[in-house]
């Protein structure tokens, strides 16, 4: 028989290396303890960030983790207390002794006692801060004799310093640039664009529009701007909701100026002239006092909307006082749980900034919306976002919009995908008067014939220009609208070139 061969005795660097791991474990083991006892006691929380399994290091808190994903996130449930815990452990039986091991929902209990739920943000940057360390120690960085002073150090610090020594070691080195191909794939591109991968979620009655942009495509941003009163919100509800309700998307509405009486007042009145075409003006609705007619129309509509809204099909948020981070919270929550499609009205600098560098705050702050909702492949959620905001005052002399009209934050349409900014009809514009718009849509065989089109004085019209469009041509022609406010009907009427102001 063979004889059992001892174990090596390690050497004094691995036991020293031993010994500073079981150090950064105990570090991270409370950031892990910390996390999971805030999950329990707020349990939308695991929405904001994009913790995994894998980073939690201790088996304990491994398992209170994955009961609360799994309850939370994969069964879609909004509470985490001990009778849903049971009844979910009751079908993962391998789970349940494990849980029962540590100590069941009393662990978590007292756990809850020691936490704050406003500390959630510097308990995540710990962990990962310490797994980072655990990593670094694992391929032999030098970091032994450094854990004491890394406790007082953030991960983005640590980073920092780490890639000052690699870029001064490398600084002479070649820079390895990985290239492609341009035939790489293009076969199967090909085969995708057919498929309509490149086509968004179409902008409802907006068939020009739609050409020219290709629709809501998710992981990116759409800006639709204008000066006050001139309808960017009643726009983009009538452009946005029916078409969700229409291909059965879920929408998400976070609103800072309007709340939710005044959305659901605007939806009665555009159900009724939409989809039943009965004559229903805002101020019928707002004044009150209804014949049996019109009380009868209402409830007609608010049934439709019932209906439609079904699994949470339209969610609205209203923000109190509105925050970017806020908002970027609420991406993340409702895009974990399946919705695609937002709308922000509207934008503005965060509530109680008064800094001299407002602008320049604005600016970052649509830079962080836009990587939350890019590509997933870029690291984003890939969910689309439509956001309002305000044109600079002066725009009310102007004929012809561009990006110069955005005002002092010219640089928030930068990270958009899409700009759109919208401006009534001038009078001298309409049919027949001293500056008439030349106005033609397509029709006739294969839809290729241009028509004139006249401008109805006793109507109101509005003007989309385009002013950023990644997905075609920007400010080569500008859309026109008939608009009737008063009854939220919307619709396409033709095209024109607006003369460039001088």
């Amino acid at each position: 028989m063979a004889e059992k061969k001892e174990n090596k005795k390690l050497t004094p660097y691995q036991e020293e290396v031993l010994k500073c791991a079981k150090q950064i474990r105990e570090y991270k083991i409370i950031a892990e303890a910390n996390i999971v006892a805030i999950l329990y006691k707020q349990p939308e929380l695991i929405f904001d960030y994009t913790l995994q399994l894998e980073d939690f290091s201790e088996n304990t808190w491994r398992v209170y983790w994955q009961i609360a994903n799994d309850i939370i996130v994969v069964e879609k449930k909004s509470v985490l207390d001990d009778m849903t815990v049971g009844l979910y452990l009751e079908k993962h039986q391998k789970l349940k002794k494990e849980y029962e091991d540590y100590g069941g929902y009393e662990t978590i209990d007292k756990a809850k006692e020691y936490v704050n739920i406003n500390n959630m943000d510097g308990y995540v940057k710990e962990l990962y801060k310490w797994k980072t360390v655990l990593e670094m120690l694992k391929n032999g960085f030098p970091v032994n004799n450094r854990i004491n002073e890394f406790c007082d150090m953030s991960l983005d610090e640590i980073y920092e310093e780490y890639e000052a020594m690699l870029n001064h070691i490398f600084i002479n080195a070649d820079d390895d640039v990985q290239s492609y191909s341009l035939a790489d794939g293009i076969y199967d591109l090909i085969d995708e664009l057919d498929a309509g991968i490149a086509v968004g979620l179409p902008y409802n009655n907006m068939d020009i529009l739609n050409k020219e942009t290709g629709g809501q495509l998710p992981g990116n941003i759409t800006l639709i701007g204008g000066l006050s009163n001139m309808g960017k919100t009643t726009l983009t509800r009538s452009m946005l909701i029916p078409s969700t309700i229409k291909y059965g998307e879920r929408l998400v509405i976070a609103v800072n100026e309007e709340g939710i009486r005044k959305w659901q007042r605007e939806l009665l009145v555009w159900v009724a002239n939409n989809i039943y075409k009965q004559d229903l003006q805002k101020f019928v609705v707002r004044d009150g006092k209804y014949s049996d007619e019109t009380k009868d129309l209402l409830k007609k509509c608010a049934d439709w909307i019932v209906e439609k809204s079904e699994n949470n099909m339209l969610t609205l948020i209203p923000f109190k006082r509105y925050k970017t981070q806020k908002f970027i919270k609420v991406l993340k929550k409702y895009a974990n749980l399946g919705v695609k499609y937002f709308i922000l009205d509207t934008y503005k600098a965060d509530s109680g900034s008064r800094s001299d560098k407002m602008w320049l705050d604005m600016q970052q702050n649509m830079v962080d919306i836009y990587d939350t909702i890019k590509c997933k492949e870029e690291g984003g959620l890939e969910v689309h976002v439509t956001i309002t905001f305000q044109l600079a005052k002066s725009s009310a002399r102007q004929r012809f919009y561009s990006q110069d009209n955005i005002g002092m934050a010219k640089s928030i349409v930068d990270p958009a995908s899409t700009c759109l900014m919208l401006r009534d009809v001038f009078e001298d514009e309409y049919t027949g008067e001293k500056n008439a718009l030349k106005v033609y849509r397509f029709d006739g065989k294969n839809n290729k014939s241009k028509i004139p089109v006249k401008l109805d004085e006793g109507k109101h019209y509005q003007l989309i220009f385009i002013c950023k469009n990644r997905e075609g041509a920007a400010s080569s022609i500008q859309i026109v609208c008939e608009h009737d406010m008063s009854r939220n009907i919307l619709k396409e009427v033709g095209f024109t070139s607006v003369p460039v102001d001088f």
